[in-house]
């Protein structure tokens, strides 16, 4: 087992920057996808699991980023052992998660595979080896209606190496601008408590 010394976080995010507009879209898409199967559903959402909702949005995420970024220059798509791995520039593996807490850490099962992607040790058949182990991921919100926010981390044993890059569409405040639009707030209106000054008052 050869373990990576994974690439600094200039270094990643130089070459993920051409294709941070495609993983944003892969999430969005993904999660508009979601809402419009769970609308079509009879009975409760709340008859579905989180479990399974983080199934599904993973499954939509993939077939999305299998279907944008295959073809892509630098791109290679690969499937292991039951998750895909996005090869870029045979420098970086990257695959989809969906982070557990404001953290950004993931949980999930503990395959053999899985295992050594964490440990930043899964090997490739590739020019470059081993390469660095990133995860794209979405945290949703406290009620999970809607994606909170979007990031690429690189972690090792379960603890990040360096600061996540957080992926493009955010408000200056660092949070996903809103998939669907919100109703606006009706803004409350304050009343001067000072009454008006009636003619011959003096000041």
């Amino acid at each position: 087992m050869v373990i990576a010394q994974p690439l600094d976080r200039a270094a990643c995010n130089e070459l993920l920057a051409p294709h941070i507009p495609t993983l944003e879209q892969c999430f969005r898409n993904a999660w508009a996808r979601w809402v419009e199967w769970l609308a079509k559903l009879d009975g409760s959402p709340a008859d579905i699991s989180a479990r399974t909702r983080a199934n599904i949005v993973y499954d939509f995420i993939v077939a999305e980023g299998s279907n944008r970024l295959r073809g892509a220059e630098n791109v290679r798509i690969r499937k292991v052992r039951g998750f895909l791995v996005i090869h870029l520039n045979d420098r970086i593996a990257l695959r989809f998660k969906k982070f557990r807490n404001k953290s950004l850490k993931t949980s999930g099962i503990h395959t053999n595979q899985a295992t050594l992607f964490n440990q930043q040790a899964l090997e490739f058949d590739t020019k470059f080896r081993p390469l660095t182990h990133l995860v794209a991921g979405y945290l949703l919100d406290d009620l999970a209606l809607d994606m909170n926010k979007l990031a690429v981390t690189c972690t090792m044993n379960g603890e990040h190496l360096w600061a996540p890059i957080e992926i493009l569409g955010t408000s200056a405040a660092g949070k996903l601008e809103p998939l669907f639009a919100q109703p606006a707030t009706p803004k409350s209106v304050v009343r001067s408590a000072r009454k008006k000054k009636k003619a011959g008052d003096e000041e």
